[in-house]
């Protein structure tokens, strides 16, 4: 994925952030939380990651609860598609991705994941580097449905 310049500023990210919380999750316990990597501050992913403008690192804690380690994955998971639908307003890309790095401690380590906490994903994001045009209705097809 190509994009442009344009830094992804991280008040931007915090606003995201405080709507996409409204995820569901048991409790409201709220058993996440982020690691933003700038601009400037990318280089530390390059190894690891696919080049982005910024990165979002979304931590949870570890809990010794199957049952509680399901529904924080699955809050997370909500979370994060709460934040991905609300960037895609603002035109901000954002990408999940899932590397094997993740499982890694001592990696872990140098973003500042402690040992009771897991990486549940990456998110790369950044803005395009061309605008995308909008569908327009006329060149788009007439589609019809047949009932059987």
């Amino acid at each position: 994925m190509c994009y442009s310049a344009r830094p992804v500023s991280e008040n931007h990210i915090l606003e995201l952030l405080n709507v996409a919380v409204w995820a569901p999750n048991d409790g409201m316990r709220e058993p996440w939380r982020f690691i933003f990597i700038g601009s400037g501050n990318t280089d530390m992913l390059s190894e690891l990651q696919d080049q982005a403008s910024a990165y979002l690192i979304l931590v949870i804690k570890e809990d010794h609860d199957p049952h509680k380690i399901e529904e924080d994955y699955g809050a997370a998971s909500c979370l994060m598609q709460n934040f991905r639908l609300l960037a895609q307003e603002s035109m901000l890309h954002v990408r999940m991705t899932m590397n094997d790095w993740i499982y890694d401690r001592a990696c872990t380590r140098r973003f500042g994941v402690h040992d009771d906490e897991r990486i549940v994903a990456v998110l790369e994001m950044g803005y395009h580097e061309q605008s995308m045009e909008p569908v327009k209705v006329e060149s788009t097809p007439d589609l019809t449905f047949e009932l059987l």
